[in-house]
């Protein structure tokens, strides 16, 4: 692993990853000794797997939003008392299936994933976005998508009986997920965020011309230094991709251009950042690890991947992603 050093703590990506998942391994060493019981019924049944899946759609301000739902038979009476349920906001590009379900049979879902685990796993397809209704309004930018997943959040809450759902947040999604847990954290039970950015501002980055870009073969094709990708899931996951979205909102690359809105001193909520030792520039990794220090919950966590980048959940080892993940989650 890499050491990059950052001039405003002292520190360096190398000590800060260490001392942080140290930090995580002690929080959540309970759960996981607990699990090989996480699987099991609730009511002690004998094991059964079936995932069952539903599209269920909420609303705001006149937008039509999609959710998908996937959750694991035989839980359905835990999450009022237990309160696993959480939701997942994508990033700047694909919306939902293509980022959370591209490839279940193959054992890429971090919906299913989840699912086994007893989670109710809710996925939103973000106003311009997959399914969802576009808007004339903006360009789905970070704002207009916190909105989103307060109407998310919302309706789950109602459908479910909770007071309380955790949020992730993966890569540009992450800015939304943690702008509304800053505004609403009452509503949110933890935050996990992966390529977050903070401070870090693409200079190279050109405002776009319009509200909406085109979506085409190769850019539902990964590069090879992307990640730790298999190429024929890769080529799966395209056609996936491509028959969910041909155009995506701008809002997402206008962020790029600006710094984040998000001040982490004003999230009290547990919160998970993700790092994985392929996502990103030493200035990036120097930014989430400053973020990280200044977030204000008494609960924060930094997980750093070794060998894992920027498409951790659907990377060969997304193991390690789904184990971090986890962990945090249900931590006590």
């Amino acid at each position: 692993m890499r050491s990059f050093g950052i001039s405003r703590s002292g520190w360096n990506v190398r000590h800060s990853a260490l001392l942080a998942g140290l930090l995580l391994l002690a929080g959540v060493a309970q759960p996981r000794a607990q699990a090989n019981d996480r699987r099991a019924k609730p009511s002690g049944a004998p094991e059964t797997r079936e995932i069952k899946s539903r599209e269920l759609m909420a609303e705001r301000e006149g937008l039509r939003l999609k959710l998908y739902e996937k959750y694991r038979a035989g839980y359905e009476e835990s999450w009022k008392t237990n309160a696993k349920v959480i939701l997942l906001v994508h990033g700047a590009t694909w919306a939902s299936r293509c980022t959370f379900d591209p490839d279940p049979e193959h054992g890429y879902s971090l919906m299913e994933t989840l699912a086994d685990a007893g989670y109710d796993v809710f996925a939103l397809d973000l106003h311009g976005y997959g399914r969802s209704q576009g808007s004339d309004r903006d360009w789905t930018d970070t704002q207009a998508a916190a909105k989103d997943i307060e109407a998310a959040v919302e309706f789950v809450r109602a459908l479910r009986w909770v007071e309380r759902i955790s949020i992730f947040g993966y890569q540009w999604g992450s800015q939304p997920a943690a702008l509304f847990a800053q505004q609403k954290p009452n509503k949110i039970a933890k935050l996990a965020l992966l390529g977050m950015r903070w401070r870090q501002v693409d200079k190279a980055a050109a405002a776009p011309n319009g509200p909406l870009r085109s979506l085409g073969q190769q850019a539902a094709l990964l590069k090879p230094e992307d990640g730790d990708l298999d190429p024929e899931f890769v080529r799966r996951r395209a056609a996936v991709c491509r028959g969910e979205s041909a155009t995506a909102p701008n809002g997402a690359l206008v962020d790029m251009t600006r710094q984040s809105l998000i001040d982490p001193a004003k999230l009290k909520v547990a919160t998970l950042v993700i790092q994985g030792e392929r996502d990103g520039s030493p200035e990036q990794f120097a930014d989430r690890v400053d973020f990280f220090h200044h977030i204000g919950a008494a609960a924060k966590f930094y997980s750093f991947l070794p060998g894992l980048g920027k498409y951790a959940p659907i990377e060969r080892g997304h193991g390690r992603f789904d184990q971090a993940l986890l962990s945090f989650l249900e931590q006590q």
